[in-house]
């Protein structure tokens, strides 16, 4: 139940029924699935048990980042109440994927919301409107694509919502794929595309490009990552300012300009404070000579948990990305288990994708956050079971090989029936992985003596296993508790984080 609760929620929280169905208006889904996803958490096989909770790294960040939360934006019940959501989705998505099946069926899930989002973009364009109120949400845009969906209400969070499509279409569809897959993988990716361009959303094309340029540096040999990434520098960034809107990247432009100013608004308000302003408290409005003073987002989700959640909630949010992106990329699974191979390299595309589109998008606070969050620590657990059974196989296999008594064959106290000829001495017959020799001593009587030859070719292949350490299987995963390693890089991003955000404001980089 809580594997079907899941799926259906992203496609819920993706696709939206209640927002372009006049009948289902104001319909709480997400909070239904969500009672269904506890419930069947609750009454899952073998019960939940504290340490399901606490089974990889992101596990105790994302409690601790909860905590922070209800802890430094006061009024803990109402708080704890809102947040409850993130931490149901989180968990129910981190135990109930727990096979690589029911991860890529939760994948693939979230690849179809996506499909329908684009196809309800595009039917805009083409004049049919599957969601009604576009074609005037459009209009308000001045021609930019938009849905009218509470999520994907304006351009910009339409283009960053579907351009993560593109690489996940090569991942899905056309890696390792038969030809089928691949034109199915190139129609998907032709229909995102022309839906991203119609949004006319500069940060959704430069976000694209990156998360498209990982999945297919991702496992490449060096110089193939070199020569990709020497293009992309030269001959990428020129075809990115053909694409509409491109021509005007600089901090002259007004909508940039606009966002520089609230990011100096944040910055003031994570640095005068110790704890930040409170979960969803900061708030930045700015005059436009025309309108008036107006309430505008943030538009970085980097920048509105610094100043909502101060110092520490931006190290937390940051060490939760960290932990997603060692887990994709670190573990390596079986080369005989594709499917596991295949999700790693979605969810690698899944959170680059947000990586990168934190940048530019209010997304902190979305659900999708913790779902990515939970998927990736449920592959994270399916890797290191995967380890603990095979460590747990070479530790106790040889032993148990080796004190196990050998059986003692007597000879035969009564005769064969007649209805099985005794051969000659001497004759051996083969059968399966054991030989028999067959020996007449005296009439009447036969030896029955079986040579173990599995037991000497296993004996034999662990003494070379011995010998040869090199030849043992390779771990999926070794990676299960954050160690002072980790904190040091993550503090590293943090500070990077943190220059890259004052660079920005204060030096933006024009091209």
């Amino acid at each position: 139940m809580d594997f079907v609760a899941i799926c259906i929620a992203i496609l819920l929280w993706l696709v939206r029924p209640q927002d372009w169905l006049s009948g289902l208006a104001g319909v709480g889904f997400m909070r239904y699935a969500m009672l269904i996803a506890l419930y069947g958490m609750y009454t899952r096989p073998g019960g939940l048990r504290p340490k399901l909770f606490f089974q990889s790294p992101a596990d105790v960040l994302i409690c601790a980042y909860l905590i922070w939360i209800i802890w430094t934006t006061g009024e803990w019940y109402d708080t704890a109440k809102e947040i409850l959501p993130f931490a149901a989705f989180y968990y129910t998505a981190a135990l109930a994927l727990n096979t690589p099946k029911r991860l890529a069926t939760f994948l693939s899930c979230w690849i179809a919301g996506l499909s329908v989002v684009i196809l309800f973009g595009l039917s805009t364009e083409f004049g049919m409107e599957l969601a009604p109120g576009s074609a005037d949400l459009r209009s308000y845009f001045e021609g930019r694509l938009a849905l009218n969906t509470w999520i994907f209400n304006n351009p910009n969070s339409l283009g960053h919502g579907v351009v993560t499509v593109i690489p996940l279409a090569y991942v899905w569809f056309w890696w390792r794929k038969p030809i089928l897959m691949k034109i199915l993988g190139c129609v998907v990716a032709l229909a995102a595309g022309y839906c991203v361009y119609l949004t006319e959303s500069k940060g959704a094309y430069l976000c694209g490009a990156a998360a498209l340029g990982i999945a297919i540096l991702f496992r490449k040999r060096l110089i193939f990552q070199v020569i990709v990434v020497l293009l992309a520098l030269t001959m990428g960034i020129t075809a990115l300012k053909t694409l509409p809107r491109m021509e005007n990247l600089s901090a002259q432009e007004d909508g940039i300009a606009g966002r520089l100013v609230i990011w100096q608004m944040a910055h003031n308000a994570m640095v005068n404070t110790d704890t930040g302003e409170g979960w969803k408290k900061f708030e930045a409005w700015i005059t436009i000579p025309k309108i008036g003073t107006i309430h505008k987002a943030t538009h970085g989700s980097y920048v509105n948990v610094g100043a909502d959640l101060g110092y520490p909630g931006l190290f937390l949010f940051l060490a939760i990305l960290y932990a997603n992106a060692r887990t994709v990329l670190q573990a390596r699974p079986p080369p005989e288990d594709e499917t596991s191979d295949r999700c790693q390299r979605a969810l690698l595309v899944l959170v680059s994708g947000y990586a990168a589109s934190a940048w530019i998008i209010d997304r902190a606070y979305h659900t999708d956050f913790f779902l990515i969050a939970g998927a990736i620590s449920a592959f994270h657990r399916q890797m290191t079971r995967q380890t603990r059974v095979e460590a747990t196989s070479d530790e106790t296999e040889p032993d148990e090989r080796e004190s196990a008594p050998e059986p003692v064959h007597e000879p035969s106290r009564f005769p064969l029936p007649e209805l099985f000829p005794v051969p000659k001495p001497g004759l051996l017959f083969a059968s399966g992985s054991h030989s028999v020799a067959v020996a007449a001593r005296h009439p009447g009587e036969t030896v029955l003596v079986l040579e173990r030859q599995r037991a000497e070719n296993t004996a034999a292949a662990m003494s070379m296993s011995k010998a040869e350490p090199g030849t043992q299987k390779k771990l999926p995963l070794t990676w299960r508790r954050l160690g002072i390693l980790d904190l040091i890089l993550i503090y590293v991003v943090f500070q990077a984080v943190l220059y890259i955000w004052v660079e920005i404001m204060t030096n933006f980089i024009s091209f």
